[in-house]
C-alpha cells in the first residue's frame, strides 16, 4: 500500500509540474544595444544577429535599439546596472541570464551564448533576469551626469580654465589692454568692448568645438579610424605636455619666452595684433571687438587647439554624452572665456597691461607645469577609455 501511495503522488507531481509549466517555453528574448550612425554596430546586426533571427523566428525575439535615443540609452542604462556591467561599450548585447560588450567579443561569442540558450528553452528558467526582478528605470540625466562626474568633471574644470589662461591667450589680452590704453578710451567704451569681444570669443569657440565634437562622433562609426584618431590625441597630448615641461624649467633657468617651443609663431602674433589694431581704432568698437573676436580667435586656436581637441575625444568617448553635451560644451568655452572677462573688467577700472604682463611673468613656469599635468591626464583618460 505504501509502495502504491508513492507512485500514485509521483505520477500526480510530475502531472500538475507538466501544466505547471504552461506548456511550450516563450521565446529567447536578446537585446542589442548599439547606435544608428556606428559602422560596428550595423556588422553586428547583419552579420550576426538578423541572420539567427531569421533562423528561429518563433524562438528567438531579437530587441535592437538604438544609444542615440533618449528611451535607448535609458533601457540601455537601466540593462546594465540590473546585469552589473562594470564597462561599457557602444556595443552591448543581454541575455536573459548574462551580456557581453564591444564588437569583439560579441561577434566572437554572441552567436554561441544565443545558440546554447536556443536549446535550453526547454529544460532551463532564462526568463528571470539576475537579481530577479527587472530594475526600476534609471533617471536619465541624472545617470548620466553620475557616469560623466566618475571621470570628468573635475578635468574639464581645469582644462577649460588652464586653456584660457594658457600663455598664448594671455599674450593677446596683454596686447589687447594696452592697446586700449594707448586709445585713451572711456571705461564704459572698454566694458562695451570687453564684453563684445568676450562674447563672439565664447561663440566662436564653442561652434568650433561643437563641429569637431560631431565630426569626431561620426568618425567613431569606423573602427580603427576612431583608433586612431585617439592614438594621435593622446601622442599629441603626451608630446605636448612634455615641451611644457620643458618650456618650464628653461624658462624657470633663463627668464627668456623666446626660447619657448609651445606658443604661437611669431607671424600669428603679428597678424593677431594687426587684427586688433584695424578693427578697434574706429568708433565702431561693438563692430570691431565682434570682428575682432571672431578673427583672433580662429588664429589663437593654432596654440589653443592643444586642449580643447584632446578634451573633446575625451568627451566623445563618453556613452550619452549627446545628451549633456551643449551643457557641457557651454561650460567649458565659460570657463575658457572667464579670465578674458575678468582682464577686460578690470582693464576698465585701471588695470595696466604692465602689471598683468609682470603676474604673467612671474607665473609662466607654474602655467606651463598646470597645462603638461592637464595635457597627461587628457591623455591617460583618452587611454583609458576603451
Amino acid at each position: 500500500m505504501t509502495v502504491l501511495r508513492k507512485f500514485l503522488l509521483a505520477v500526480f507531481l510530475a502531472v500538475t509540474g507538466l501544466f505547471a509549466d504552461g506548456g511550450a517555453p516563450g521565446p529567447l528574448v536578446v537585446h542589442f544595444f548599439g547606435s544608428s550612425t556606428c559602422e560596428e554596430c550595423h556588422e553586428i546586426q547583419t552579420r550576426l544577429l538578423l541572420p539567427l533571427a531569421q533562423k528561429y523566428p518563433d524562438r528567438l525575439a531579437l530587441k535592437i535599439h538604438d544609444l542615440e535615443t533618449d528611451s535607448g540609452l535609458q533601457l540601455a542604462m537601466t540593462m546594465e546596472k540590473q546585469y552589473g556591467v562594470k564597462k561599457t561599450s557602444p556595443q552591448e548585447l543581454f541575455l536573459p541570464d548574462t551580456f557581453l560588450t564591444g564588437y569583439a567579443d560579441i561577434m566572437k561569442s554572441g552567436g554561441g551564448f544565443i545558440e546554447v540558450r536556443l536549446q535550453k528553452l526547454n529544460t532551463a528558467n532564462l526568463s528571470r533576469l539576475p537579481g530577479g526582478q527587472p530594475a526600476a528605470p534609471v533617471n536619465l540625466k541624472t545617470a548620466i551626469k553620475e557616469r560623466v562626474s566618475m571621470f570628468k568633471f573635475f578635468a574639464l574644470f581645469g582644462a577649460g580654465f588652464l586653456d584660457g589662461v594658457n600663455p598664448c591667450a594671455i599674450a593677446t589680452m596683454i596686447f589687447l589692454i594696452s592697446f586700449l590704453g594707448t586709445q585713451k578710451r572711456k571705461r564704459s567704451d572698454v566694458i562695451k568692448i570687453g564684453l563684445a569681444f568676450s562674447a563672439t570669443v565664447f561663440c566662436t569657440y564653442f561652434l568650433l568645438g561643437l563641429g569637431a565634437f560631431r565630426i569626431l562622433t561620426y568618425m567613431q562609426s569606423y573602427r580603427w579610424l576612431s583608433l586612431g584618431i585617439r592614438i594621435f590625441a593622446a601622442s599629441f597630448s603626451t608630446i605636448v605636455a612634455l615641451l611644457s615641461i620643458r618650456d618650464a624649467v628653461v624658462y624657470y633657468r633663463t627668464h627668456d619666452t623666446a626660447a619657448m617651443k609651445v606658443q604661437l609663431p611669431k607671424p600669428i602674433k603679428l597678424l593677431i595684433h594687426a587684427v586688433i589694431k584695424d578693427n578697434l581704432s574706429s568708433n565702431k568698437i561693438v563692430v570691431g571687438a565682434v570682428i575682432s573676436g571672431f578673427i583672433v580667435t580662429l588664429l589663437e586656436g593654432v596654440c589653443t587647439a592643444k586642449i580643447y581637441l584632446p578634451t573633446i575625444v575625451v568627451m566623445t568617448g563618453v556613452v550619452g554624452f549627446r545628451l549633456l553635451g551643449w551643457l557641457l560644451l557651454i561650460f567649458y568655452n565659460f570657463l575658457f572665456v572667464l579670465p578674458l572677462l575678468i582682464v577686460m573688467i578690470a582693464a576698465a577700472y585701471g588695470l595696466k597691461w604692465t602689471r598683468l604682463s609682470k603676474f604673467t611673468q612671474n607665473h609662466l613656469a607654474l602655467m606651463k607645469v598646470l597645462l603638461a599635468l592637464v595635457l597627461l591626464a587628457l591623455a591617460t583618460f583618452i587611454t583609458m577609455e576603451k
